[in-house]
């Protein structure tokens, strides 16, 4: 990725120093705020700055189920580790204003704080040969507008990846969508077939139809653990007939009709809601056999009637 970062970093920090030889005590604070380019993703801007992820959500409040667009503003992290003198990584290009130049009208006043605006005014060539997608069928009311912010992506991206010269989409056409930024919850939300969610649906409403909300979402949440783990197989389907698995299959209630709310909560699991915090088992200890088994387990937390472990 080719961008042109414009800083009056170095500057200021010369002004910085200057004043605390003659005065001591003046000082003034840089803050630093990105603004997102075509092709940027969380992960990238973290890598560019030395930070992490969660970081740069915790200092713009994002939360995990938010993106970013091109254009917005992000404010790096006061921990940021951007050393200009270093090797260029990356295909990355820092440029600093001179001060006997374009800088020669700005003054700077000390105790007060400073942003610094980083922006990107280049058009990159986009390679999309390293992305992993999906297929992806065109439904009403699709834009490519949506569907990059729906995928943690830019629409430069997708245009690249589907070889479009605009940004019109027509009902029914199949496009591919990358999968790189989704997490693996993410990921099985937006491959997940009506069969396999009407599958969770009944498992959650054979196990859990008594429980409150919350603990429906989280025997759904259980499912989808397991099936990203690497212990447990990897379809929904595969997942909830494993032998002596679940009771419900046992006993015959996964033929059971769901009602809305666990159709809801099956939904919610699958757009990331984990009460269980990653939980893969769940027993409720008034009914369960083999109780010494679970115990062998560690135990995470109990919602309603059941006991969740991981």
């Amino acid at each position: 990725m080719r961008a042109k970062v414009i800083m009056f970093l170095c500057l200021m920090l010369v002004f910085l120093i200057g004043g605390e030889v003659v005065l001591a005590a003046p000082t003034f604070k840089v803050e630093l705020v990105y603004t997102v380019a075509q092709g940027d993703a969380l992960i990238n801007i973290a890598k560019k700055f030395g930070v992490t992820v969660n970081e740069i959500r915790e200092a713009n409040n994002l939360t995990k189920n938010q993106f970013i667009r091109v254009g917005d503003k992000l404010i790096v992290p006061e921990n940021y580790n951007l050393n200009l003198y270093d090797e260029v990584k990356d295909d990355v290009e820092f440029v600093l204003y001179k001060r006997k130049d374009e800088l020669k009208e700005y003054k700077l006043d000390s105790n007060r704080q400073y942003t610094v605006k980083i922006e990107d005014n280049k058009r990159k060539k986009i390679d999309v040969r390293h992305l992993r997608t999906l297929d992806y069928y065109i439904k009403q009311g699709d834009n490519l507008y949506d569907l990059a912010r729906e995928f943690n992506t830019s629409i430069d991206v997708l245009k690249a990846l589907n070889g479009l010269n605009n940004s019109i989409i027509r009902l029914g056409d199949r496009i591919k969508l990358p999968i790189n930024n989704l997490t693996p919850k993410e990921v099985l939300y937006h491959t997940i077939s009506d069969e396999e969610f009407e599958l969770l649906a009944r498992l959650i409403y054979g196990e859990a139809r008594g429980e409150p909300y919350i603990g429906q979402v989280a025997v759904g949440a259980v499912v989808l653990n397991r099936v990203i783990d690497s212990y447990f197989p990897n379809t929904i389907r595969d997942v909830i007939y494993q032998p002596k698995q679940f009771s419900p299959v046992a006993n015959g209630q996964i033929n059971l009709r769901p009602n809305r709310t666990a159709y809801r909560a099956a939904r919610a699991a699958l757009k990331g809601e984990d009460p269980t915090r990653g939980a893969s088992y769940f027993y409720n200890p008034r009914t369960a056999k083999y109780q010494w088994w679970f115990k062998t387990r560690e135990t995470i937390v109990q919602i309603g009637d059941h006991v969740f472990a991981r």
